[in-house]
């Protein structure tokens, strides 16, 4: 049967939490207008500035050196081919208010990184006056979008609202306590439709074939099956993109609409930056978002973000000068998955066994035990605020029923023989907000810049950790897997080591079966870190697993989200949180219990460290005798 997306409004799938809201389907065809009420905000007042809040506020509206504005994000989903034409949005109930002191102005943007040494200081100069007339000029913008909603290929309407406007020379704020918004939009002349022949697509180089028929037979054998096709490079017809990487994309393309795919695997490695370099198995998409510190960086969501907003192929390169999703190709750059997609960057077979392994003995022993292992300090040192602890704290917030083993700087517990410790004592998600780079994450102790956390211990001198040392090789949890999130610099970078944090969390029989991080430099903000950038994603991404499970559709609901919410006002750096984010591991696996828990959490680590303990094996050697007797055993 094919899949169809019906001619009606699929829905609204973010909702601003509006005071009221009446919304009507006018007599005239393919228009909508809803009406809201918007309550009164809530004047915050500091040392030196105030802020505004509004209750119905699920977004802000920022530009570095203007002052910070809530913003309300109304999101709308239109079938696939939808043409939108006209959004407009009037406002009345307008008040205004005196205030005491000036709006607080953009927080600043700094990057994660552990190779930049940001240097920040609290501003010294207050802002008394703002050089503008009102702020913003307009209280109203939308942006478009193709996407996936639930396995549905659709158009995406993402409607900011600004009810107030600043008015610095006067120190007055407008406010409207009421908006309508109008929106006017062509359905495709016909149902669009899709093939219904498989549900996942795997690229894999022809090297790694055999080694991904298991996970294909896997696939199949499940309950409800997801139906597999695997397709070697090779077979893919060369010569019809403007390069090797456009063909594959649009080879892609092609599956998703002949064979109906929702998910994608990719596999293989890129590490042709490496010292010395490696083979590039797997044709890398490098972004050309270029700041100071890097000029491009790996992006899977190239592969997925398959249409722009007109539902035509989408190929990052507005100018054609070869550079893929330059600042200057932002309008080109739809940046909003239309399959879910999962990256394996391996180097080798041995890896993709590995993994495999991993996936498939997950879904048959994993068991959820509503713990989370948490690491953070003082991201940025010189305020008030420990901005990787915060971001743990709202973590947890996002995870009702869960308990935290929380190692962090003010406490003092943030040391490599606690992070091992807690790593091996289980947990179903690892959270870590820091910095970081290809190969390592670490953080500060409150207010100290000099000084990097978790700091040397037995297994390494180095003060952070480290993916390549023994750090990470002492992460013997075995059979526990836990989805993993790093909140810091490039960890997910495998162009520059093939063995970076992201991958090796992966790679190793213990580690985790996921992780999610940043493929190039990271960015965040002093004080509220979770308010954008990368520490949003932290948050939302974490919610989603809690709320979605599918590894997959939370990768690409967090960058859909992220540009629902800010679309309409997406600078460099919210570009490049969502070019970066990348997801390694399975798409279609459900962090849920498996088919028969019983070895997850007691069996076999009980059995692991009773054979470290009693005959005080290293771990090397604890987890091969582990494997012995678990065949003997039949576990």
């Amino acid at each position: 049967m094919k899949k169809i997306i019906p001619i009606i409004i699929v829905g609204i799938f973010v909702l601003s939490g509006l005071g009221a809201v009446a919304g009507t389907e006018s007599e005239e065809k393919n228009f909508i207008s809803e009406k809201f009420v918007i309550s009164q905000p809530t004047i915050r007042e500091s040392e030196n500035y105030i802020s505004l809040e509004l209750s119905e506020a699920n977004s802000n509206y920022w530009n570095e050196g203007k002052p910070e504005m809530p913003a309300i994000s109304k999101v709308y989903t239109f079938p696939f081919g939808t043409i939108i034409d006209d959004v407009d949005v009037t406002f009345a109930d307008f008040t205004e208010k005196v205030l005491s002191k000036p709006i607080n102005p953009t927080p600043e943007t700094y990057s994660v990184s552990i190779n930049v040494v940001n240097n920040y200081e609290p501003s010294k100069e207050i802002v008394t006056n703002y050089d503008i007339e009102v702020y913003p000029e307009k209280r109203f913008d939308y942006t478009t979008s193709a996407g996936i909603v639930d396995g549905v290929n659709v158009i995406i309407l993402s409607v900011t609202l600004l009810p107030d406007q600043y008015y610095p020379q006067q120190n007055i704020v407008s406010h409207a306590g009421e908006a309508t918004i109008n929106i006017k939009y062509t359905p495709p002349v016909k149902p669009i439709t899709f093939g219904d022949a498989y549900d996942m697509l795997i690229i894999t180089p022809a090297q790694f074939k055999s080694a991904l028929q298991r996970l294909v037979d896997h696939k199949a054998n499940l309950n409800p099956p997801i139906s597999t096709k695997l397709v070697t490079l090779d077979e893919i017809p060369s010569g019809v993109g403007v390069d090797e990487q456009e063909d594959i994309k649009l080879y892609i393309k092609d599956a998703k609409e002949n064979w109906g795919i929702t998910y994608l695997i990719l596999v293989g490695a890129g590490a042709i930056e490496a010292d010395p370099p490696g083979p590039e198995l797997f044709p890398v998409r490098y972004a050309w978002l270029s700041d100071e510190i890097e000029d491009y960086f790996p992006s899977d969501l190239y592969y997925a973000d398959i249409y722009d907003d007109t539902s035509s192929f989408c190929d990052w390169d507005a100018d054609e000068d070869g550079r893929f999703a330059e600042w200057s190709d932002r309008d080109e750059v739809d940046a909003v998955p239309d399959v879910y997609l999962g990256k394996l960057p391996a180097n080798n077979v041995n890896e993709v066994n590995a993994v495999i392994d991993k996936i498939i003995d997950y879904k048959a022993h994993n068991m959820m035990i509503n713990k989370i292992f948490q690491v953070g300090g003082d991201t940025f040192p010189g305020n008030s605020q420990m901005e990787g602890e915060y971001a743990n704290a709202e973590v947890l917030k996002k995870l009702p029923g869960y308990t935290a083993t929380q190692l962090w700087a003010t406490t003092e517990t943030l040391n490599k023989k606690n992070m091992i410790a807690a790593w091996k004592a289980g947990a179903d998600f690892v959270d870590w907000s820091g910095h970081g780079s290809p190969g390592t994450w670490g953080t500060h102790p409150p207010n100290d810049h000099s000084v990097w956390l978790p700091g040397s211990y037995l297994y390494s001198t180095w003060p952070t950790w480290a993916s390549l040392d023994f750090d990470i090789f002492f992460i013997n949890n075995y059979k526990k897997l836990p989805v993993a999130f790093y909140n810091s610099c490039s960890n997910s970078k495998f162009t520059i080591r093939p063995d970076c944090l992201s991958w090796k969390t992966l790679t190793l029989n213990g580690g985790g079966i996921a992780s999610f991080a940043a493929s190039g430099i990271g960015y965040g903000v002093p004080g509220d870190e979770t308010s954008r950038r990368m520490g949003w994603m932290e948050v939302q991404c974490f919610e989603e697993l809690y709320n979605t499970k599918i590894l997959g559709d939370v990768w690409a609901n967090c960058i859909t989200d992220y540009k629902a919410q800010f679309g309409s006002n997406l600078d460099f750096y919210d570009l490049k949180t969502m070019v970066e984010f990348a997801m390694f591991g399975d798409p279609t696996l459900v962090i849920d219990d498996g088919d028969d828990p019983k070895t997850a959490i007691g069996d076999i680590p009980g059995i692991y460290g009773l054979i470290e303990r009693i005959f005080d094996l290293s771990p090397i050697l604890a987890r091969l005798l582990t494997q012995v007797i678990e065949k003997l055993i039949g576990l």
